[in-house]
């Protein structure tokens, strides 16, 4: 057998497990064609994680219409560089030129930039990362475990592991700012908050007053790149680093800290609350074949997403949005369920880092 029938092999029988498991959350219409849109960042700093997610949808797109040859999905990317005029750019010819039945969204500030057009259509929106704002029961539906969740646990276990005068450095961004809100509300003490702005890069006098706070702790609730430089002068400044904590943010910018700071073991004992993924073999097995790599952060919510939307979709807009809301299932990241304002459910895991490394 080709290496190519192995493959085309490999998509069927996947896509029938995955549908198998996905096809027994509920009823569903027969599917002719759907037009998904996806609005993602495949260029700037972030694009390592926007093409992954992308790539993850284009293997299910792949999967499904090799399955399906009479009911294909038309599968249309747009890049957002995630900036907000672009993803704003990107929606308006989405839904105004290729009249996309769905759509899939990848970043915070591009949900920000086109959530008051969508929620006035019945075409339901998989998002990837959080909501700079409070999600509603509307028709935005978060497939990445939601966060907020994540950071009052951290909150409440540093807590919990004696830790009773953190510091908080956090970026001022509508999204962080509510990370932030959460953590301090889930450790429940006094916690001493230093604020960032999003453009800011001499970090000297920042190090200082908080080496001078004397924190047990310092959690860190920022844009990887700026926490990343962050803690290289600290490095600088100090000679060496306090307890630290990062919140989930950690995982998806690992390779902005590996890049900026070279030898990451320099953040060995640093404890991360990262959101547990379970990525089945079989997926990872046919993303390497596929794109000839691992399966990176955020592929499984791509591919999740997009087989999400086919095996609850209805041609009524409204009905369609409402069985997003009831899907209940094993994807190939793990448990794909949704609480009541649309967000998916989390499994948070406290871990450190060992050996410059997140422990798999």
């Amino acid at each position: 057998m080709t290496t190519t029938s192995k493959w085309i092999l490999g998509i069927v029988v996947l896509a029938l497990i995955v549908w198998v498991g996905i096809s027994q959350s509920g009823s569903r219409e027969e599917v002719g064609e759907i037009r998904i849109g996806m609005i993602s960042i495949l260029s700037g700093e972030y694009s390592v994680v926007g093409e992954n997610i992308r790539n993850g949808a284009l293997l299910a797109v792949e999967q499904y219409n090799t399955t399906h040859p009479d009911g294909q999905i038309v599968f249309i990317v747009e890049d957002d560089g995630y900036d907000s005029k672009k993803a704003l750019s990107a929606y308006q010819k989405l839904t105004g030129v290729d009249n996309i039945d769905a759509l899939i969204n990848a970043s915070s500030p591009s949900i920000s930039a086109i959530y008051d057009l969508v929620t006035k259509t019945d075409i339901p929106v998989v998002q990837g990362g959080e909501q700079p704002v409070e999600p509603t029961d509307d028709n935005v539906f978060q497939i990445m475990p939601g966060n907020i969740d994540s950071e009052r646990q951290l909150g409440a276990y540093l807590k919990d592991q004696g830790f009773k005068t953190p510091a908080v450095v956090y970026t001022q961004d509508d999204t962080l700012m509510r990370f932030k809100d959460a953590f301090v509300k889930g450790h429940g003490g006094d916690v001493k908050e230093f604020a960032l702005s999003p453009a800011e890069k001499d970090f000297r006098t920042s190090v200082l007053k908080v080496a001078e706070s004397n924190a047990d702790v310092v959690v860190m609730i920022m844009f990887p790149e700026q926490g990343a430089l962050f803690v290289k002068e600290y490095l600088t400044q100090q000679q060496e680093l306090p307890q630290l904590a990062f919140d989930a943010n950690f995982q998806s910018g690992f390779f902005d800290y590996q890049r900026i700071l070279g030898d990451v073991s320099v953040l060995d004992g640093t404890i991360v609350a990262t959101l547990a993924t379970d990525i089945s073999d079989q997926f990872a097995s046919e993303y390497k074949v596929r794109f000839g790599t691992e399966p990176g952060f955020w592929s499984d919510l791509g591919y999740d997403a997009v087989n999400l939307l086919v095996s609850t979709h209805a041609s009524d807009g409204q009905k369609w949005i409402e069985n997003v809301k009831e899907a209940s299932y094993s994807g190939v990241g793990g448990a794909v369920e949704f609480d009541v304002v649309g967000v998916r459910k989390p499994q948070v895991e406290m871990v450190k880092i060992i050996d410059g490394k997140l422990p798999n």
